[in-house]
Parts: structure tokens; C-alpha cells; sequence
């Protein structure tokens, strides 16, 4: 009578797990957080600044991984996965996807605060977080809304959200218009 043979499954030590984290942790948390970046009208560069580094150091462990002699990471199938992770973060950040999404979770926000806003002519200085963005700077006049979000663009870049009917957009006087969603548009000033 045959007997099946018992297979015996030996978790990994915590040696293992420790390198697993060492490999694949500084490549994670840099991917998040340039989705986190991208996420904003004209990028968060706060996010991006800090994201920059750990990608470099993601970069650097890579590399050693691949001179290091017999290292049985440099035979792995999974030493691919480091720089088609970067890849995928590098597409998925030049799309407009991050942002949308980030919009979408917050378009009920965003649009009882643009209406809750008296028609003005000036704009209103008064930091607040809307939704998943916080809003700096708000203007509404003739049915435009105009929210400045915090900490995007560049140095001479201010960017934002804005809410207008009827596709208006040569109203707005911004540098950049991108359509995101019904009547709502991102928006970027530069200065320079």
C-alpha cells in the first residue's frame, strides 16, 4: 500500500524576512510614494523630494545585488521585479489615473465646499482640508470656482481644482487646463 509522502512547509526564519524587507522595502515605499505625488494637480513636491532618495537607494541596493559574487539573488527570477516595479510607478505616475482617482474620492467634498463659497471677487486665505487635498486658496465669481491645493506644482507653479460650467475654461486665466472630470478641471498657474 502506498502512503503518501508528507511535505513538510518550512516557514521562513526571521534572517529571511529581514532581507526580503531590505530588498523590496525601500523600492515599496518609493512607489508609494510618488503615486502619493502624483496624486496632486502639478504633482506634490514635497512627496516627490522624499520619494527621489529612497529611489537612489532602491537604485543602489539593486545594483549591488547584481555584483555581489554568488549572490543567489543575481540567478533569482525575482531580481526582475525591482526595476519592473520602478517601471510600472513611472507610467502609472505620467498617467492621469493617480490624480483621478484621488479626485474622485473627494468630488462630493470638493463640490459641497466650491458651493458653500459666496460669490466674490477676491480670494479667501483660509487653509482647509477638503476631502483627500487641502485648500489653500479659494475664489468663486460668475459660477467659477477656483481652489489653490497646498504644496503643488514648483517654486513658481501654484496649482489647483477648478469647477466650471459650461467648459469655460478661457475664464479661468491659468497657465494650464486639464479636464478631469463633469465640469471639474485642474488647473496651474505659472509665474514665472
Amino acid at each position: 500500500m502506498l502512503t503518501p509522502s508528507v511535505i513538510r512547509h518550512q516557514a521562513p526564519n526571521r534572517s529571511q524576512w529581514w532581507r526580503l524587507g531590505l530588498v523590496f522595502g525601500p523600492v515599496v515605499i518609493s512607489a508609494v510614494l510618488t503615486l502619493f505625488a502624483a496624486a496632486y494637480p502639478g504633482g506634490h513636491h514635497l512627496l516627490g523630494l522624499f520619494a527621489v532618495p529612497i529611489w537612489l537607494l532602491s537604485g543602489l541596493i539593486w545594483v549591488s545585488l547584481l555584483m555581489t559574487r554568488d549572490s543567489r539573488y543575481r540567478r533569482s527570477p525575482w531580481i526582475i521585479a525591482m526595476p519592473l516595479i520602478g517601471a510600472f510607478t513611472l507610467a502609472l505616475a505620467n498617467s492621469p489615473v493617480p490624480m483621478r482617482v484621488a479626485f474622485l474620492i473627494s468630488e462630493s467634498a470638493l463640490t459641497a465646499y466650491s458651493q458653500s463659497l459666496p460669490e466674490q471677487d477676491r480670494v479667501s486665505f483660509r487653509e482647509q482640508r477638503v476631502g483627500l487635498f487641502t485648500i489653500e486658496t479659494a475664489q468663486r465669481w460668475g459660477g467659477i470656482t477656483r481652489l489653490g491645493v497646498a504644496n503643488t506644482g514648483g517654486t513658481l507653479e501654484k496649482c489647483g481644482f477648478s469647477h466650471v460650467p459650461e467648459g469655460r475654461t478661457k475664464d479661468l486665466g491659468v497657465s494650464t487646463v486639464n479636464h478631469v472630470i463633469g465640469d471639474w478641471y485642474a488647473t496651474c498657474t505659472n509665474y514665472d
